[in-house]
């Protein structure tokens, strides 16, 4: 396992499943992205993200230090966090940026604006993590890091369906971050939660887009195809951010939150707003968030088993089963009224 070091005394990016990594996809299928039947709402959109709402938000001069001394442990959480989070926002960028450059050499000028535009809020937010990580004594070489790590490929259906969870999942996060430290503001320990609200507006603009662009190729989200899709990439990402969640649990507690409410929270609402777009959503009810519980015990135990193959080869047998559990959980149609 190899690990990233930052310039500072810790150790903050594992290379692990839950690591974030950079993507690339389909440009020349992108390229041939019908957007007769969305051109008024990729008009709309693309006017709003050239009026960049949040240009004067993002104040390059604000202070983003720590207000506060915090001990070794939470010390620790916190730049872990920073320094995942900046790693996933510079793949976004650098996932938009290069999609805005071949669809530009493809000759789809509209398109490639569009992700360009995506690709400036990304650096955007990178750019403000990266501050706050200089903050705390750690730099990160962005562009070295994403030269060194392999490149993942995905079809363009994935890409479409995956980012635009991301971005939806992102805006909860965000949303309900900032609206516990409004309501908590004793535990806004750094002046980067301030930036927040604007940040996951920013998040919900580009699931949006996504969610236009997956419209734009109508077999995507109806049918058995779409079925699978959604079952698949609500799943993934749900468990994801479960492990996720678990993995920095120190970190919600260092706001005031409970890491499993709020990752019940988070994939509660994601799962009623991709109710606009997939056609049918997870029924996430006390036996999905069951499961959920199980496998993130089951997810600190192998972590926990190293030195013990035997037991570690049983807990992920016992974890790929309770895998096959959660993904065949009830579904219901996107038409149904919400639970």
């Amino acid at each position: 396992m190899s690990t990233v070091m930052t310039k500072g005394s810790a150790l903050h990016l594992r290379e692990d499943l839950l690591t974030p990594r950079f993507y690339t996809t389909e440009v020349a299928k992108a390229a041939r992205t019908d957007l007769t039947l969305q051109r008024s709402a990729f008009e709309a959109m693309l006017a709003e993200m050239e009026a960049d709402y949040n240009r004067n938000h993002f104040d390059r001069k604000a202070p983003l230090g720590r207000l506060r001394q915090l001990d070794p442990e939470q010390k620790v959480a916190y730049e872990s966090y920073l320094v995942r989070s900046c790693v996933s926002e510079f793949s976004g960028f650098l996932l938009f940026k290069e999609l805005s450059r071949q669809l530009k050499l493809a000759g789809r000028n509209d398109l490639s604006r569009l992700f360009s535009l995506m690709a400036r809020d990304e650096a955007r937010h990178a750019g403000f993590l990266n501050r706050a990580l200089v903050a705390e004594g750690i730099e990160i070489d962005l562009p070295a890091l994403s030269g060194k790590r392999p490149v993942t490929w995905f079809p363009l259906s994935w890409v479409l369906y995956s980012v635009y969870l991301s971005e939806k999942i992102g805006y909860w996060r965000y949303i309900l971050i900032h609206r516990h430290l409004k309501a908590h503001p004793q535990n806004a320990f750094a002046p980067l939660f301030d930036f927040f609200e604007p940040w996951c507006q920013d998040e919900n603009r580009h699931g949006d887009i996504f969610n236009m662009l997956i419209r734009c190729w109508p077999g995507l989200s109806s049918g058995l195809r779409g079925r699978l899709l959604s079952r698949f990439f609500l799943w993934s990402v749900f468990l994801t951010h479960s492990l996720t969640v678990c993995e920095r649990g120190n970190f919600y507690r260092l706001l005031g939150m409970d890491p499993d409410r709020f990752d019940e929270e988070v994939m509660r609402q994601t799962n009623r707003t991709a109710r606009r777009a997939f056609p049918v959503v997870f029924v996430l009810g006390p036996r999905y968030f069951l499961l959920r519980d199980r496998l993130v015990e089951t997810f600190r135990a192998i972590k926990s088993a190293e030195g013990q193959p035997l037991r570690k080869l049983g807990l992920k047998l016992r974890f790929g089963c309770l895998l096959l559990q959660q993904f065949l959980q009830p579904m219901e149609s996107s038409l149904e009224a919400p639970a």
